[in-house]
């Protein structure tokens, strides 16, 4: 058994694939424990081959599969967590890159504290490294969590895990005990398999350093302007609250349950079509109004609103206005300016 599995999803990433794959080759932790399984999810430029080099040099370390329909990466981690052998999984994008330390450091505090997850803090850059966004530090960093109540569950919904999917390891015994699969074909995939594995973990840690490099690309699936694809998180978010209810779930975490589908499925959402739609899809933000309401009725009650920030407050409140195309042009151009003073402020913008 290698002590750990780290599955990279590859689609047309020939330009950044090997940045990624040496950050992985150089970590301080001895590769002889370490698996690398790379999905090349059918790739239509040179990016198979460059896997298939890397291969040939380590055929001990690396595993390359080859996919012939392009299935997006929820299918790609599924099949990549199937080959996996290793006690811990971790999941990298194949157009980042993890300082040389990271997975050594992680691999010992899960041993010594006994958690089934190990997350760090990471970065977000441009292609050239210009840092876009630094680390976020968290006040449970340091320490380990245990999750030992129904409280302990609660409060971890509400502050989650830092990053996504990549920036920690898995004990991979728990993902597979408890079927944590990704949804396939669909964007977004990990919004939802992020949630039910904050239900299956007994307890976690979190190094308050950035050991994970977070690279936004214009075409980078958040970049993208006017895909439809950014409309797949509607459908993860449905998929989540039927999903709760069918584990029983629901009534258990309900208000928990219900401020995370009101900042993804509309809070986050409404904020994805002021920036990422030219021609703003208003019949979709119709029907989310519609659905807001007819699953959670009551949701204006909810204790955690009051901790929203002021502005996500505003944007909730589209939910009861009613609405037409002018007024949420009116809406989305006055969200632009404040989101183009925050960046001013912060320097994210010359």
């Amino acid at each position: 058994m290698k002590k750990i599995s780290v599955i990279i999803p590859c689609y047309n990433v020939e330009k950044e694939i090997d940045r990624c794959i040496q950050s992985l080759v150089d970590q301080t932790i001895l590769l002889s424990q370490m698996e690398l399984i790379f999905v090349d999810d059918a790739s239509e430029d040179a990016t198979m081959e460059k896997l298939s080099k890397w291969e040939e040099q380590y055929p001990e370390s690396i595993l390359v599969i080859h996919c012939e329909e392009n299935g997006k990466q929820g299918t790609a981690r599924n099949i990549g967590m199937q080959y996996a052998t290793g006690e811990y999984i971790g999941f990298v994008d194949s157009d980042d890159y993890v300082e040389p330390e990271m997975y050594q450091k992680m691999c010992r505090i899960a041993d010594q504290e006994q958690v089934d997850v190990v997350g760090c803090l990471y970065v977000r850059e441009e292609e050239n490294g210009s840092v876009v966004m630094d680390a976020q530090e968290r006040e449970d960093a340091g320490r380990s969590i245990r999750i030992n109540s129904e409280e302990d569950r609660k409060r971890l919904m509400t502050v989650g895990l830092p990053g996504g999917v990549w920036s920690a390891i898995y004990r991979r015994e728990i993902l597979m005990d408890h079927q944590l699969w990704f949804p396939e074909k669909i964007r977004y995939e990990d919004n939802y398999w992020g949630a039910f594995l904050l239900h299956a973990i007994s307890g976690y840690y979190i190094i308050n350093k950035p050991f994970y490099h977070y690279v936004v690309h214009d075409s980078s699936t958040i970049m993208q302007k006017d895909s439809m694809h950014h409309l797949d998180r509607l459908v993860i978010e449905l998929m989540k609250v039927e999903e709760y209810e069918r584990r029983g779930l629901l009534e258990k975490y309900h208000d928990e349950i219900e401020m995370g589908f009101l900042q993804l499925y509309f809070i986050n959402t409404i904020r994805i079509l002021f920036v990422r739609f030219r021609e703003i899809p208003y019949d979709i933000i119709y029907t989310m109004q519609d659905n807001v309401k007819e699953l959670f009725p009551d949701y204006q009650k909810n204790p955690y609103l009051e901790k929203l920030p002021q502005l996500q407050r505003e944007l909730l409140k589209m939910v009861e206005i009613p609405l037409d195309k002018e007024k949420i042009d009116i809406l989305a151009q006055g969200y632009r300016k404040v989101l183009r003073d925050w960046q001013k402020e912060n320097g994210m913008l010359g």
